[in-house]
């Protein structure tokens, strides 16, 4: 998914600070540079998604009720 968003997509420092600080308390092992990864995917997921003009064809999702029952 490179190459749909800019740099100016990259989060601000402080926002990967704070987002760092959330993930420690879950994975101290978390690295700066796998948490800005993570963060741009998904700023270039959103960029992609807000792209989709939404048609009268919408895609259809299959479905069914039955998948529900053995979950349990």
């Amino acid at each position: 998914m490179t190459g749909i968003v800019g740099v100016e997509a990259i989060p601000p420092f402080d926002e990967v600070r704070e987002v760092l600080k959330r993930t420690r308390q879950v994975d101290p092992t978390a690295s700066e540079a796998e948490i800005r990864g993570y963060l741009l995917e998904i700023e270039e997921a959103k960029a992609m998604l807000d792209s989709i003009e939404p048609g009268d064809d919408a895609p259809l999702a299959c479905f069914s009720p039955l998948w529900a029952v053995g979950s349990e």
